[in-house]
């Protein structure tokens, strides 16, 4: 009997989620993504997800937050991170309720993402103005935002 072959698809298929839990915080959706793509069961890993769940060895929410402080340290504003989420299978209430957590000043990142991208010069026309209103909307930020650091 092979080596793989000696223990069972439960066995397997937690080992694989635990594996890629330990690397990063996933969401519920991505991992069980990420499993059947590595060809494990779709019934196994639909019971191996509600299992970390209840043990908490997974949370959408604890992702949520994580991811907030990733991206915005990578300079992307909330529509951006929100949207990105959502991908990911997360929810809007625990978009939200992360979002909250992470008590991120979203002012201070859209002037910090603003001066290092042009280097505190005005722009010389409205066509310039335009085009760095469309950098920042691309990177997630909204029109609040936006005009707060332009003005």
């Amino acid at each position: 009997m092979s080596e793989q072959n000696k223990y069972t698809p439960e066995a397997r298929a937690r080992a694989s989620a635990l594996g890629s839990l330990a690397m990063r915080e996933h969401s519920c959706q991505e991992l069980k993504q990420k499993l059947i793509k590595k060809k494990h069961d779709e019934q196994v890993v639909d019971a191996l997800i509600i299992d970390l769940v209840k043990n908490n060895l997974i949370s959408d929410l604890r992702f949520a937050e994580s991811y907030w402080r990733a991206r915005s340290s990578r300079g992307y504003g909330p529509a951006r991170i929100s949207k990105e989420l959502s991908i990911k299978g997360v929810s809007a209430e625990k978009i939200d309720a992360a979002r909250g957590c992470s008590e991120i000043d979203f002012y201070a990142l859209v002037e910090s993402v603003y001066h290092k991208k042009y280097k505190g010069e005005p722009w010389q026309d409205f066509k310039e103005k335009a085009k760095r209103q469309a950098f920042l909307y691309r990177r997630g930020f909204d029109g609040d935002l936006i005009q707060h650091v332009l003005d």
